[in-house]
């Protein structure tokens, strides 16, 4: 029930708090769904990027990440107590350490794309019959300076190498 306020309520405010309910949304589906993988969707998201451009830095990874915290050393922490991801000195600069898949966090990844890709179906169906191209095209023009542009470039580039390579 929308309320009635005095003086008009800015669309662009409101079109903000709809763009952050439907982010939390799905951020609600997501940990919905990887809970029973025993993981968080943002441990499933930081799996999937290694499993996808690993072995890489921790820095990589963040820079791979849409993540409020800005380092993922915490979460990767997690990671590897809990046998899924190992970090390891780098062949070409031992100084660099990297971040791989285990065998056990292999396994996980194609659980957590499968289920991923549940999630966004159900997405999908909400969206049926609605104009999604013209926001998503919307969004990237008016984003196009912002600096998650290169970070949505790159996750999307490793999506189309890990689907050529699948394909």
């Amino acid at each position: 029930m929308l309320c009635m306020y005095a003086a008009p309520v800015d669309r662009l405010y409101e079109l903000a708090l709809w763009v952050k309910a439907a982010q939390r949304e799905l951020e609600r589906l997501m940990n919905q769904a990887m809970q029973p993988l025993g993981l968080t969707a943002a441990q499933a998201d930081a799996l999937a990027v290694i499993g996808q451009a690993g072995p890489l830095a921790l820095k990589d990874l963040g820079d791979l990440l849409i993540a409020e915290a800005g380092h993922p050393s915490r979460l990767v922490d997690r990671l590897v107590e809990a046998g899924l991801v190992e970090r390891r000195p780098s062949e070409e600069d031992r100084r660099r350490v990297e971040l791989s898949l285990t065998a056990r966090g292999r396994r996980l990844e194609k659980r957590i794309l499968a289920t991923r890709e549940e999630v966004m179906a159900l997405f999908r169906q909400m969206l049926a019959g609605h104009d999604f191209d013209s926001t998503l095209e919307l969004l990237r023009d008016v984003f196009k300076e912002s600096p998650y542009v290169d970070l949505i470039a790159r996750r999307l580039a490793l999506l189309e190498r890990g689907a050529g390579a699948r394909g």
